[in-house]
């Protein structure tokens, strides 16, 4: 069995979106990724680290998600057992202790793919703006830089946590043997996007063949005027619930925006104090048991990857400007389908518009008040529910607004 435990922000929801959409194939040649749906694997390590998350506060919300994909793991004929979650990284001794007795006999090897970290530092800030977040990046990272581990919370424990090899690896290792410890390198921008994924393979015995790596991309990355453009409007939107930012701002907004500026780099003022303390991780690294696919010196920074520095707080309204009207038209389009959709749904169950105008004074309007009717509609038999796709995403996007 081979668990991967991130960094987060190394490539790992590529990895876990090319072993998801071949799951099939990979159990045809013996291999197991053992979630029954894409994001399972978030609820199963929020169950093993029993931490909170989003909307969700009580680790109880998550109870048993564990214990079910250790028991498929277990139950599992073939040779190989692939888990993944990023943040697993961040687990003690005692949930490492709890992950391995759970998949017993299993062999457990442990992979951390890793990125330099004057990258992942920006590339966290970015992340944490993508999670509504009002962070400048140089007040993030000064004080990740000054504080370390105990930059304020979320950010010291969520970056030095679970990017830091030196910092993870060593409380696995004193559970797992360091030989069947894995460290794969990302490899510097301009390589071949297929070199992680060849390299993620070597580390676990997987025929990198053997999967197609046609996946929707994930995790855009935002440019300086994005990104500090969605800073700013997280103040606006610090209200909204989890899910519906997550499905707003996160996979649709981000998306658009994706891009279109110059990317966000590190201070410059930073960059010698990254250098001395990547070399000290290398070192740690190199002397260590542990096996490394790829070349520990892409985890030096080099100076050239953070040339241009802008301080995104000091951006004008002007130069946000381009990226705020593309937003806004998004945020239009969007509502103008969920209009569409509404409709749609409306003409499929019946609702024609003068039963609507007779009900609109004495009934919810919109989704939320199309649901219980459709409901009724379909418990006396005049409709079947779910009957196209566009009425079963939307019933299910009304339950989640509810």
């Amino acid at each position: 069995m081979f668990v991967h435990i991130g960094a987060p922000k190394t490539g790992t929801t590529f990895i876990q979106n090319v072993l998801w959409s071949n799951h099939d194939r990979l159990r045809e040649a013996g291999f197991l990724y053992p979630y029954e749906r894409p994001s399972e694997h978030l609820g199963a390590m929020l169950d093993l680290r029993q931490v909170p998350w989003g909307d969700y506060p009580d680790p109880k919300h998550w109870r048993r998600r564990w214990d079910a994909v250790a028991e498929r793991s277990r139950a599992w004929p073939g040779h190989t057992v692939l888990l993944t979650n990023e943040m697993l990284g961040g687990a003690s001794r005692e949930q490492i202790e709890r992950l391995v007795d759970s998949v017993q006999p299993a062999e457990v090897h442990v992979v951390f793919t890793a990125r330099d970290l004057a990258r992942q530092l920006v590339s966290d800030w970015q992340e944490h703006i993508k999670h509504k977040h009002t962070v400048t990046l140089e007040r993030f990272v000064d004080d990740l830089v000054e504080l370390g581990i105990e930059a304020p919370h979320p950010f010291g424990q969520m970056f030095w946590g679970l990017h830091d090899a030196a910092y993870v690896l060593p409380r696995w290792a004193d559970v797992v043997p360091e030989q069947r410890i894995h460290v794969v390198t990302v490899p510097q921008p301009g390589n071949l996007s297929t070199t992680l994924w060849q390299r993620f393979c070597a580390a676990v015995d997987l025929p990198p063949q053997l999967c197609s790596l046609e996946v929707e991309r994930a995790n855009e990355s935002l440019g300086i005027a994005e990104a500090e453009l969605l800073r700013r409007a997280n103040a606006e939107l610090s209200k909204l619930r989890s899910d519906e930012y997550d499905a707003l701002v996160r996979r649709r907004l981000v998306r658009t925006l994706a891009g279109r500026s110059a990317r966000p780099v590190l201070p410059p003022q930073h960059l010698p104090w990254m250098v001395e303390r990547s070399d000290r991780l290398i070192s740690q690294l190199r002397h260590s048991g542990y096996s490394v696919v790829g070349d520990l010196e892409e985890l030096r920074p080099l100076p050239a990857d953070h040339a241009g520095y802008v301080a995104t707080s000091a951006l004008d309204a002007d130069q946000m400007l381009p990226s705020a009207v593309l937003g806004m038209a998004a945020a239009l389009r969007i509502a103008a389908r969920q209009r569409a959709g509404t409709r749609e749904l409306k003409e499929e169950y019946g609702l024609l518009p003068e039963e609507a105008a007779a009900q609109r004074s004495s009934r919810p309007s919109g989704i939320r008040g199309l649901v219980p009717r459709i409901r009724a509609r379909a418990r006396s038999g005049r409709i079947v529910l779910g009957r196209s796709r566009t009425g079963r995403a939307l019933l299910a996007r009304a339950r989640l607004r509810r």
